[in-house]
């Protein structure tokens, strides 16, 4: 399905209204989200520079990333769902390409005819994984009861039923028909065995039998994972969609989260490449010939999250949550975290995500005002506690800006920097902190606002512990696949911003960089706006 043509045509037959009723602000702007800004390669291309202390040619491509996994299960939460391994890991029904185009994989179709509540799925009948077990209905029966019993991705939790149909068929109903919400889960329907993962020691934490072109050779816990091309693969190349073919023989990937540990792993030749180094580290290879750079448009974002909790100062204090978002100067983060190369966010997700209006760039987005925010904590029940900034270990220089802007409007805050297992088992806990800095990965706006702010969502309400169903009501009618309209879209991204239920700090340019002796050729680029490490060609590996 090519959900941004849809989009495109859908919005256009549906947009009675105008954009900016009911929520002020006017403007226009001829800027246009594409998949290729910014998207501009520097360095040599093919065998030029031969780059200091050096490993590539010895038949493995070794690549460095800094999002880590503690464990290999399947039963996962959004967090890091779309780490450039994820693909090798576990093969799933459907794909989403640099196109925006979402291409069978492991599904060989699918169709409704009672507008997207209900699907029939057919699977390949030929699908066996890395340890020769054969995949049938029955297993992705399994795997979607069980990730329904997880409640670990709000969107599974719209599943009504999933029933076998036949050897290689099944159905899903589904609670609502939000747009794309189908495909989203069919990308995140992961194939595998339910046998296989039965019999498994651990529940795949350290062993994971797979259904992709790749099996596993080695896993260390937040340190490497590593893959083979399986020689047995079930599928013919022909019928694979272009970003997830194998056409590279060895992959590591080598966890590294330290920004100078990174740099200093690629000048070294301890890895080949480099996926998603941060700015301050890839501006310094600039002009460097041994490298070559990849920058495109990151396609999360960083977003502050206020906690909904009632037992946190920000929860039910509008002035105060408003004077954050005014005393915050994006300027300085963009400078300090993605050193110039980014630009400011003028709502809770980036440019990139379908149903985004560039209009709403040349609105007004809590313009940095120290005096503003100032006064309206001033007008607030603050009372100089200190307030709690919850964050990932890695962001903790992003964390201190934001701290150093806040201090300047007489806010305190402290930070609670915690690594990805103990920020995963808190962080829809709202009564934990009162901000929380992340990005969320989704196509679309409505899949974005149904992870983060649908009060339905999780046991504690929405992703902060609030319950809005006033939001709610809102989003529930941008679900339907005729309601996916500018006027729904408005509607609540003017309640998200005038209410300050969170506020989009910035958007990061993305930097992937490989040395230029690698020789790759036709590169093929992942949805993400990276180079598929799988699908592209490389004569030096």
């Amino acid at each position: 399905m090519k959900l941004r043509k849809a989009l495109s045509l859908l919005l256009a037959a549906l947009m009675l209204v105008s954009l900016l009723a009911g929520c002020g602000g006017s403007g226009d702007s001829n800027k246009t989200p594409s998949d290729n800004d910014g998207n501009t390669p520097s360095g040599n291309e093919g065998n030029g520079g031969s780059g200091s202390g050096g490993k590539t040619g010895d038949g493995v491509l070794t690549v460095g990333y800094g999002t880590v996994i503690d464990s290999m299960t399947p039963f996962r939460s959004n967090t890091g769902q779309d780490a450039p391994y994820m693909t090798l890991l576990f093969e799933s029904l459907a794909v989403l390409d640099n196109n925006g185009d979402y291409l069978k994989w492991a599904a060989k179709d699918w169709n409704t005819t009672d507008n997207g509540f209900t699907y029939d799925v057919e699977i390949y009948d030929n699908i066996t994984d890395s340890a020769g077990n054969h995949i049938t209905a029955d297993d992705i029966v399994w795997f979607l009861e069980e990730t329904i019993k997880a409640a670990l991705k709000p969107d599974f939790s719209k599943i009504e039923s999933v029933t076998k149909t036949g050897d290689y068929t099944f159905q899903v109903k589904l609670s609502d028909n939000m747009y794309g919400l189908f495909e989203s889960l069919m990308k995140h329907t992961f194939v595998i065995s339910k046998a296989a993962y039965e019999a498994s020691k651990d529940g795949f934490a350290t062993e994971c039998v797979t259904t992709s072109a790749y099996k596993v050779t080695g896993f260390e816990a937040s340190s490497y994972i590593n893959f083979e091309k399986r020689d047995d693969y079930w599928q013919d190349a022909s019928l694979v969609p272009p970003c997830v073919v194998a056409n590279t023989p060895k992959i590591n990937f080598k966890f590294i989260t330290e920004a100078s540990q990174m740099t200093s792993a690629l000048k070294t030749g301890t890895v080949d490449m480099v996926i998603d180094m941060a700015s301050a580290n890839a501006v310094q290879l600039e002009g460097d010939s041994n490298f070559t750079i990849w920058e495109s448009p990151n396609m999360q974002g960083w977003t502050l999250f206020f906690s909904g909790a009632d037992s946190r100062p920000v929860a039910n204090d509008l002035k105060l949550r408003q004077a954050i978002c005014y005393a915050i100067n994006p300027d300085n983060l963009i400078t300090a975290i993605a050193a110039g190369h980014g630009s400011p966010m003028y709502d809770v997700c980036p440019p990139t995500a379908i149903g985004y209006n560039p209009k709403w760039d040349s609105e007004e987005y809590y313009p940095y005002d120290v005096e503003k925010a100032k006064a309206l904590l001033a007008e607030s029940d603050y009372e100089g506690q200190s307030l709690v900034l919850l964050t990932g270990s890695g962001n903790q220089r992003m964390a201190t800006v934001v701290q150093s802007d806040l201090q300047q409007a007489g806010i305190n805050m402290e930070i609670l920097a915690l690594d990805m297992a103990q920020l995963t088992a808190i962080r829809l806990d709202g009564t934990q902190y009162d901000m929380f800095i992340n990005t969320i990965g989704a196509t679309t706006l409505a899949n974005h606002w149904s992870i983060r702010y649908d009060p339905n969502a999780y046991s504690t309400g929405d992703g902060t512990s609030r319950h809005d169903y006033t939001l709610g009501d809102m989003l529930y009618k941008t679900w339907a696949l005729d309601g996916y309209t500018e006027e729904n879209i408005e509607e609540v991204h003017c309640y998200l911003r005038d209410n300050a239920i969170a506020y989009g700090l910035f958007n990061p340019q993305r930097f992937t960089i490989w040395r230029s002796d690698l020789g790759d050729e036709n590169t093929v680029y992942a949805y993400e706006g990276w180079p598929s490490v799988a699908s592209t060609t490389y004569t030096n590996a």
